[in-house]
């Protein structure tokens, strides 16, 4: 395969507001006002943030995709342009995400649809939650200039394939020990990314994220 160096990014809580767009549904689904995202905390897991059953909200979960929600929710200011840019300085842009692909026959075509709609950019998609371990199966480890997550489980996953990950900064991750990106427009890791693209086109390697 033709090498390049690969960014990976998460699609819900890290490019599009999964939360708060689950919030809403479910609110309505239930018929009761639920509490804010913004008011998540490291914690306690989403369900009980939500004053619910584990039960409860994996009946909502279900509803909420086989109901193709997760083509409209709302996208993050700035992911659209970050992928874009990625791609134009000489990176893959690799989805990783943690949707059921193998489960719901609507997972593909509702994510294709919603990146289409939000003109991210994209080379390849990998679904399931082993989604790291799956990545590293196809690219060298040492192609992979990033990745970028919000679920501190995931995070693990990525830190204990030393890969060089970074949180998307969000209420329910402030005791993930990572470097943060709380903001695609006037944060400097979409910058810091186009540099160390660069310097592996020149040099054919990656920076050692683990120095910064």
């Amino acid at each position: 395969m033709d090498l390049k160096p690969v960014v990976a990014l998460d699609i819900d809580g890290t490019l599009g507001d999964y939360h708060g767009h689950f919030t809403t549904f479910a609110a309505l689904w239930i018929g009761r006002p639920l509490p804010h995202p913004s008011l998540m905390t490291d914690d306690i897991p989403f369900y009980k943030h939500l004053g619910m059953s584990k039960a409860t909200y994996r009946q909502i979960k279900l509803a909420y995709r086989q109901g193709g929600m997760a083509r409209s929710m709302p996208i993050f200011q700035g992911a659209a342009d970050l992928t874009r840019d990625l791609r134009h300085e000489g990176a893959e842009v690799w989805l990783c995400t943690t949707r059921p692909y193998m489960r719901h026959d609507s997972t593909d075509p509702d994510t294709r649809h919603w990146l289409r709609r939000n003109r991210i950019q994209w080379d390849h998609i990998i679904y399931g939650p082993n989604k790291y371990r799956e990545l590293i199966k196809i690219v060298p480890p040492g192609n992979i200039l990033a990745v970028l997550d919000d679920l501190p489980e995931m995070l693990e996953q990525a830190r204990s394939l030393w890969l060089p990950a970074f949180v998307r900064d969000q209420p329910y991750n402030q005791k993930v020990d990572l470097p943060r990106v709380a903001d695609f427009m006037r944060d400097e890791w979409p910058g810091r990314m186009m540099r160390q693209i660069l310097d592996w086109r020149r040099n054919g390697k990656r920076l050692d994220n683990r120095r910064h």
